[in-house]
């Protein structure tokens, strides 16, 4: 890995009503190609975005906006995309009502331990809504996408984890991937968790967690792309994504 891919110029999607918004094209995979840019692109929440960068995202080539979000998140703050006549707006709730009271089962783990395991519960309860958001991806003549939650950290972040596995970007670009959040996004702008509170340790972004994550599913299903097919993503939609993500 070198510090250019994480660090490349085109990399940032400077919107100023926008968090933590980024291409993943860039990437050296492990045969020697590259991630492709302006198809896939990252994000944090996309309720408060101005006019000017909703047009910026348009420009940019996005056609496709997901919501990664729980129907309470939507509710409270809905996606500027979400009746737009230019955007194909979808909803792929990731949690769900599934994690209502899921607490941490190792309470001397150390944050990015913690935070990690929560990322482990999820790909195991939620295998089908990844399996949506996969098909999604998949869906022919159909290019520039981003996909979103909160913070664009934990479900996005899965997410990414998942189409640059796909794309065979080594492990460690793809936990590098994930930490960048920590120089991109302003947490107090969007995580209402306070620092003396239970569940800070969700405020965490180290590449460790999804170092930690990426072990759980060689262990369990023999790496994420076995583990999509496991949960019922197609072998040519896999086909479809790669042909996409990947130069």
């Amino acid at each position: 890995m070198t510090q250019r891919e994480l660090e490349h110029p085109d990399r940032h999607i400077n919107l100023a009503s926008g968090e933590n918004v980024r291409d993943m094209g860039g990437y050296q995979t492990l045969d020697g190609h590259t991630t492709t840019w302006r198809v896939f692109v990252r994000s944090g929440d996309m309720d408060n975005l101005s006019g000017a960068d909703q047009q910026a995202l348009v420009d940019y080539g996005i056609s496709t906006v997901i919501d990664l979000r729980m129907r309470k998140e939507r509710d409270t703050s809905p996606n500027v995309f979400a009746k737009s006549d230019t955007i194909d707006f979808r909803i792929h709730d990731f949690w769900g009502r599934r994690f209502d009271d899921y607490r941490s089962a190792n309470k001397t783990a150390p944050a990015h331990l913690k935070l990690g395991d929560l990322y482990c519960a999820g790909l195991k309860k939620s295998g089908f809504v990844m399996a949506d958001i996969m098909e999604t991806f998949a869906e022919a003549n159909r290019s520039g996408y981003t996909f979103h939650c909160r913070s664009g950290k934990d479900r996005t972040g899965l997410v990414a984890m998942m189409l640059l596995s796909i794309a065979e970007v080594p492990e460690d670009v793809i936990c590098a991937d994930y930490a960048l959040t920590a120089d991109y996004l302003r947490h107090e702008a969007i995580n209402p968790i306070e620092a003396n509170k239970p569940g800070i340790w969700q405020r965490t972004c180290e590449p460790e967690t999804m170092a930690h994550t990426l072990g759980f599913l060689r262990r369990e299903y023999g790496g994420p792309v076995a583990y999509l097919s496991k949960v019922g993503v197609r072998d040519e939609s896999l086909d479809s994504i790669k042909a996409k993500i990947v130069t």
